[in-house]
């Protein structure tokens, strides 16, 4: 790993910690109330990162004959060892549904 690679990671620690005091200082909220929600996105994300990877790589292979030019197959995202996400269940779906509904609320999801 680099050292841009442990800044990252470093931020990214940084950035869930304010977020967790943040949870335990300004809502009734106890860490037990929140931690598989948050948990929950945390997998989804590393799911989402894996299935794009093999996606481009599917997509590589098709291109370059590698792979007959077909349907792509869960199976096909398996044997790259990643999971196949419908689109529903893909992050950016499960987000713009979040940002719907702060929408129809009233307000924008960061704010509650």
């Amino acid at each position: 790993m680099t050292n841009e690679t442990f800044n990252d990671i470093e931020k990214l620690e940084a950035s869930l910690w304010e977020a967790a005091d943040n949870l335990r200082a300004n809502s009734k909220l106890t860490s037990s109330d929140y931690f598989m929600p948050v948990l929950g996105v945390i997998f989804l994300r590393h799911a989402a990162n894996r299935f794009e990877v093999a996606h481009c790589q599917i997509e590589a292979d098709q291109a370059s004959g590698k792979t007959p030019k077909r349907k792509v197959l869960p199976a096909d995202y398996i044997a790259r060892r990643s999971l196949y996400l419908p689109e529903t269940a893909r992050l950016c779906h499960v987000f713009a549904g979040l940002e719907r509904r702060a929408q129809r609320e009233g307000s924008p999801p960061e704010d509650r």
